[in-house]
C-alpha cells in the first residue's frame, strides 16, 4: 500500500467515523428529549467542528433541519471568541442570541469541547428549535415584535457546565424564563448528553489514530469537498447574474420586502452579493448575517452533487456579501424572530433564481414560504402546551431538472420528520381531521412542483392561535419558464362562529373547544415550460388526482376525454387535440414575442 493510498483510506475512515458520531448524536437527542419538536419532528441538527486557529470549521454533520446547515458555524465561533481563554474539559456552552451567531432566538446551540492535552481539538454541537423562548407570547413567534427583546429571551455565550460542574443558578434562570420548563429541562439534557456521547467517541478516535493523523485526515477531507465544489462551479459560465424576489410583508405594515442577489461566477469561485436588498424593517423578518449565509449556502449545496461531504470545504470557494443595516444583515436591536422562514425563504430563492441563468439544470425550487400558524393552551393539569401545527407546513417542494417536486417538506426542511398523527393526538389535545393532496394546487412545468395540501387540525380544548402568512401575493417562484406556485391560505376556527380568513397576520385569536384550523398549503413551483411536459405524464397525474382534466387543459394544453365503462370512469388522452392545442399556444406566444 502506498502512502497516498494509506492516507486516502485513513481520511475515509476518520471522515466516516465523524459522520457516524454526528448521526449517533442525532439519535441520542431523538430518543431522550421530551419535546415533540425533538422526539417527533426532529427539528434540530447535530455536527462536529474543529478549531485549527482563531475560528472553527465544520467537519461533519448529520442530516437534520437543513436551514441550520451553516448557521451553526457562526454560533460556534462566537462561543469560542467568548471563552477562548477560559475553556476547560467538562465545559458545556450555550448561545441563542441572533447577534452572537444565532438565526432567531428560538434556535439554541450547545457545544462541548474535546481536548487533547491542553488544546481543544474538536467541538461536538447541537442546534435545536425550542418549543418556547419566554418573551411576550407562547411559542416565541411574536408578530408584534418591535425589537430583539420582544422576540424572547436573549442568551449570549454562557456556560451551563464549568469543568464538569452544573451551574444550577444558570439552569434555574433559563427554566424560570420558559413556559415549557417541563419540556426544556429534558431537552437540554438530551442535547448535552448527545455532546457528551460524542466526546467519548471522539476521544476513542484520537486514542486509536493519534491527534496528528486525525487532524491530517480532517484537512484532506475538507480539501476534497472544496475541490469537488470548485469543480462544480467551474462548469458554470463566468459572468454576473442578478435576480430578486419579494416577501409579502414584515407583519408591521411594510410590504414587498426585497431580497436581491447578484451572483458572480469567476472560474471556480462564486460571489453572492445581496446589495440592493431592502433596508432592515420594523417587523421580525430581519435576517442576521449567520442566517443569511446559511440560506445562501443551502441554495449552493442543492446545486451540487449530493455525494459531496458537507463540511467547511463548501464555504471556501464562496464569498457572501450582505450590507449592514439591510434586511439580510440587520443592526441590533432589530427583531429577527421569523427570519428562518421569512426572509430566509427569499434569500435562498433569490440565489437560485440568479443561478438558474447560468446553471439551469442544477437548480431546483427551494420553496419555503410557510404559512406559520401555532397554537397554545393548557393541559388538564394546568401545564401549558404549544403546538406548531406541523401538518400545515407540509407541501411546497419544487421541481428540478429531471424530476417533479417530491416529499412533504420543502428542501430547507428535509431533515425534519413529519410527526405521526397518533403521537400528535396523544401529546396534544388535538385531532388531525384532514391531511391530503389538493388537485391543481402546484406550479406547472416540464417537471411540476409537489402537490399542494389541504389540512384541518381540530383543537379539542380552548386554545389560542397566531398566524403569520407568507406566499400569498408573492408566491413560490417557478424556474426556467415554469409556473409559480399558488397562494397559501389559512382559516382560523374554520366553519365556526368566529371564522377568520387571515390575509397577512392574526394575533392570539381565541378558539373554543372543537375549533378547526384550516390550511391550504401551496405546492411547489415548476421547472421548464409546461407545454413540454409529456402528455402521458399529465394523464398519469390526472389519474392520480394531482391534476383535474380542466387543469390539464388550462396549465398543460393537454386534452383528456372522460368516458365511462362498466360503471367506472375512464380517462383517455386525445393526442391529436392535444397537439393542436399546444401548437396553437406556441404560435400565439411567438407572435406576442415578435410584437414586443
Amino acid at each position: 500500500m502506498t502512502t497516498d493510498a494509506g492516507n486516502a483510506i485513513l481520511t475515509q475512515v476518520v471522515g466516516g467515523t465523524l459522520d457516524a458520531i454526528a448521526q449517533e448524536m442525532s439519535a441520542v437527542v431523538t430518543r431522550t428529549a421530551r419535546s415533540p419538536l425533538f422526539n417527533e419532528a426532529h427539528d434540530f441538527t447535530t455536527g462536529i467542528f474543529d478549531l485549527p486557529g482563531n475560528t472553527s470549521r465544520l467537519v461533519a454533520q448529520a442530516p437534520g433541519c437543513t436551514l441550520h446547515l451553516y448557521a451553526v458555524v457562526s454560533a460556534v465561533d462566537r462561543l469560542m471568541e467568548a471563552f477562548r481563554y477560559d475553556l476547560h474539559p467538562g465545559d458545556v456552552l450555550l448561545v441563542n442570541d441572533p447577534y452572537y451567531g444565532g438565526s432567531h432566538s428560538l434556535d439554541w446551540t450547545i457545544v462541548t469541547p474535546v481536548f487533547h492535552g491542553r488544546k481543544p481539538l474538536l467541538l461536538p454541537a447541537v442546534r435545536s428549535h425550542m418549543g418556547d423562548n419566554g418573551g411576550p407570547v407562547a411559542g416565541g413567534y411574536n408578530p408584534r415584535s418591535r425589537d430583539i427583546w420582544q422576540d424572547g429571551l436573549r442568551i449570549p455565550p454562557i456556560k451551563l457546565y464549568e469543568r464538569g460542574e452544573k451551574r444550577r443558578d444558570v439552569f434555574q434562570m433559563i427554566l424560570g424564563n420558559n413556559r415549557l420548563a417541563h419540556w426544556l429541562e429534558g431537552d437540554l439534557s438530551a442535547m448535552i448528553g448527545a455532546c457528551q456521547v460524542a466526546a467519548g467517541r471522539i476521544q476513542d478516535l484520537l486514542d486509536t489514530y493519534g491527534p496528528e493523523s486525525v487532524t491530517t485526515a480532517i484537512e484532506q477531507r475538507i480539501s476534497y469537498t472544496e475541490r469537488r465544489v470548485r469543480a462544480e462551479i467551474s462548469e458554470w459560465p463566468d459572468g454576473v447574474y442578478t435576480a430578486e424576489t419579494l416577501a409579502d410583508h414584515d407583519f408591521q405594515g411594510g410590504r414587498d420586502i426585497r431580497v436581491k442577489a447578484t451572483v458572480t461566477v469567476d472560474g471556480d469561485q462564486l460571489g453572492i452579493d445581496f446589495t440592493g436588498s431592502s433596508p432592515q424593517v420594523a417587523g421580525f423578518v430581519n435576517s442576521p448575517l449567520s442566517n443569511t449565509t446559511s440560506f445562501a449556502f443551502v441554495a449552493i449545496s442543492t446545486c451540487c452533487d449530493e455525494d459531496i461531504p458537507i463540511n467547511e470545504g463548501y464555504m471556501n470557494p464562496v464569498k457572501v456579501t450582505a450590507p449592514p443595516g439591510t434586511v439580510v444583515n440587520p443592526l441590533p436591536p432589530a427583531p429577527c424572530g421569523h427570519a428562518t422562514a421569512c426572509v430566509g425563504a427569499e434569500i435562498a430563492e433569490a440565489v437560485l433564481l440568479a443561478l438558474s441563468k447560468c446553471a439551469p439544470e442544477r437548480v431546483g425550487v427551494n420553496a419555503h414560504k410557510l404559512p406559520l400558524a401555532y397554537s397554545h393552551g393548557k393541559y388538564e393539569d394546568g401545564r401549558p402546551w404549544v403546538n406548531l401545527n406541523f401538518y400545515g407546513y407540509t407541501g411546497g417542494a419544487g421541481a428540478a431538472y429531471g424530476t417533479d417536486g417530491w416529499g412533504l417538506y420543502p428542501p430547507v426542511m428535509t431533515g425534519v420528520i413529519l410527526p405521526s398523527i397518533e403521537m400528535t393526538e396523544l401529546q396534544y389535545p388535538s385531532r388531525v381531521l384532514k391531511h391530503e393532496y389538493r388537485p391543481d394546487y402546484t406550479g406547472a412545468g416540464r417537471w411540476r412542483g409537489s402537490p399542494g395540501l389541504e389540512v384541518e387540525i381540530q383543537h379539542l380544548e380552548e386554545s389560542r392561535t397566531s398566524v403569520m402568512m407568507a406566499g400569498v401575493r408573492n408566491t413560490i417562484k417557478g424556474l426556467c419558464g415554469a409556473q409559480d406556485g399558488p397562494a397559501n391560505q389559512v382559516i382560523v376556527d374554520a366553519g365556526g362562529e368566529r371564522e377568520l380568513f387571515v390575509p397577512e397576520t392574526a394575533f392570539d385569536v381565541p378558539m373554543a373547544a372543537g375549533g378547526i384550523l384550516h390550511f391550504d398549503r401551496a405546492g411547489g413551483g415548476g421547472w421548464g415550460d409546461p407545454l413540454d411536459r409529456p402528455a402521458d405524464e399529465v394523464l398519469r397525474d390526472v389519474r392520480n388526482e394531482y391534476v383535474t382534466t380542466a387543469g390539464a387543459l388550462r396549465d398543460y394544453g393537454v386534452v383528456i376525454q372522460v368516458g365511462a365503462g362498466k360503471g367506472v370512469q375512464r380517462l383517455q388522452l386525445d393526442a391529436e387535440a392535444t397537439e393542436q392545442e399546444r401548437e396553437r399556444r406556441r404560435r400565439e406566444l411567438a407572435q406576442t414575442l415578435e410584437r414586443s
